[in-house]
This record gives structure tokens, C-alpha cells and sequence, in this order.
């Protein structure tokens, strides 16, 4: 009963908390709006901040008409210990979430078998002290044993990786090709989109700087989920003194790198990650 409670609050919250799309020159798709909503509910029901999303690989299917599964799957061999979320978002509202570790303790730090925010936090912290988490890949390894779990990271041969850089070349080519819009243009909805979704006031949507060079902004052209894109990636680090959160991860509120991805011929948006860049991931 207790959960049920909890879920309908979240419910509301999200209610507030939702992003308005109605400013008539921002557009983006049904899967970022999901997103969206994905991440305010993690962070209701979890305390997964998007600073946290660090280690986690984040999908987006579309299971129905508007009808969303927004996964976050642990890293490599962090995959168990981090588990996976999944929230369903049913026409702009979150249905259901997950994670494979509900119910299990998280407490007692990395002791723990299964890994929550505060771990997460801290994983953060060494990472930004020492530049990597080696410290603690024992500690994975074991757990990762006991429960049967082993990650093998992909081996591509010469010939799959041909095949993969000839397809990617192809695809570049067919959206420039394609594209009704300019370059500068779609910076500038790109730029608009990372301030509205992400709520950045206009002295820090001009501190988005673009980080592609003007010699290599035509290689940036894609197909993304089927939709011809320009990408644009941003770096936002604006504040001469970052803060310091209570664990001593040095970070300030939603500085780090975004991407996002404009179709070519719309201006919609078809995408938009964030990564803070402290994880060792960005």
C-alpha cells in the first residue's frame, strides 16, 4: 500500500515538474518528451539526478502509439551491480518504474550488492579524485561472480569495423544531402532546445559553446532512429568557482556536454543526452 502511495505522489510531482513544450519554435519527438518525463520520475523515485545517469546506458523503445520504455542499464561490468530502470511513459505520463534491485539493501556502501545513489555518488567522487574507479573494481568483480554475472566487451574484426565506418559515411552522406536547413540554423535550434529542456536562463544558453569545428561540421550529418540529423554538440562551463557537494564531488548544476540531434529537413529534435563529464563517461 505504501508503494501504491508513494507512486501516485510521484504521479502529481511529475504533474508539476513537467517540461511545457508550448513555446511554438521548439519541437521536439515523442521519445525526448519521454525522456523527459523518465528522468523527473527517476529522480522522484530513486534520486537518480541526471548527474547520476553517468554510469547507465539509457535507451528509449517505443512500444506503442506514444507509448514509451525508457531503459537505464549499469555500464559494462557495472551492469548488475547497477541494475536497470525502466519507466513507462503512456502519453505524457509516467505508468510504471522499476528498477531489478527494488527491495534489496543498498545500505552499508560499496559493502552492498546492489548499488543505489549513494554509491553512485561516491563512485563519482573517486572518479573525479583519482581519474579512474579501480578501487572499487575488486569489490565488482566479486559481486559480479557470486551472482553469476560477466561482462565481455565486444570484439569487432577489421571487416566489421570497415562495414561500420562505410554505413556511417553512407548515412552522412544521404542527411547532408537530404537537409533543408543550414548548419548555423540548426546550431541555433540546438541551442534553444538544450536551454528549454534543461531550463538554462540566457546568459547560460549563450555560454553553450560549440565544440565542432567549422572544417568538420559537415561529417556531423547522421540518420538517428531512421531520421536524417545534424549533430551539435555543446559544452556548457561557465562558472569560474564550481560547487562542492556534500561528498566533496566538485560539480556545478548542469555544467558538462550535451548533444543533441536536429532532423535536417523539421528542425525537430530528434534527441538530446546530457553526461556532467566526471564519470570517467563524458
Amino acid at each position: 500500500m505504501r508503494r501504491k502511495i508513494c507512486f501516485i505522489i510521484l504521479i502529481i510531482l511529475l504533474t508539476i515538474l513537467s517540461v511545457s513544450f508550448a513555446d511554438e519554435e521548439l519541437t521536439v519527438s515523442g521519445r525526448v518528451n519521454a525522456e523527459v518525463y523518465a528522468d523527473q520520475a527517476m529522480e522522484q523515485h530513486y534520486g537518480i539526478t541526471q548527474l547520476l545517469q553517468e554510469y547507465f546506458l539509457k535507451t528509449v523503445t517505443e512500444e506503442d502509439d506514444n507509448v514509451f520504455i525508457v531503459r537505464y542499464e549499469g555500464l559494462e561490468n557495472y551492469a548488475h551491480v547497477l541494475g536497470r530502470y525502466e519507466v513507462t511513459v503512456d502519453r505524457n505520463q509516467v505508468t510504471g518504474i522499476t528498477w531489478s534491485h527494488d527491495d534489496e539493501n543498498t545500505s552499508g556502501g560499496f559493502d552492498a550488492e546492489a548499488w543505489g545513489k549513494e554509491q553512485i555518488m561516491e563512485m563519482l567522487r573517486l572518479n573525479q579524485e583519482a581519474g579512474n574507479t579501480y578501487i572499487i573494481d575488486a569489490r565488482v568483480a566479486e559481486i559480479n561472480e557470486k551472482h553469476g554475472f560477466y561482462y565481455a566487451p565486444a570484439v569487432l574484426s577489421d571487416e566489421e569495423r570497415e562495414r561500420i565506418l562505410d554505413k556511417e559515411e553512407k548515412e552522412c552522406e544521404e542527411a547532408r544531402n537530404l537537409s533543408v536547413l543550414s548548419i548555423d540554423d540548426m546550431t541555433e535550434i540546438a541551442r534553444h532546445a538544450v536551454a528549454s529542456l534543461y531550463d538554462l536562463p540566457p546568459e547560460r544558453e549563450q555560454a553553450l559553446e560549440n565544440i565542432v569545428d567549422a572544417e568538420e561540421q559537415p561529417l556531423w550529418f547522421t540518420v538517428y532512429e531512421g531520421e536524417p540529423c545534424y549533430t551539435v554538440c555543446f559544452v556548457l562551463d561557465d562558472k569560474e568557482d564550481d560547487d562542492v557537494l556534500p561528498n566533496g564531488v566538485v560539480y556545478t548544476e548542469k555544467e558538462g556536454n550535451y548533444w543533441v540531434y536536429v532532423n535536417v529537413q523539421t528542425g525537430i529534435i530528434e534527441e538530446v543526452s546530457y553526461s556532467a563529464g566526471i564519470g570517467g563517461n563524458g
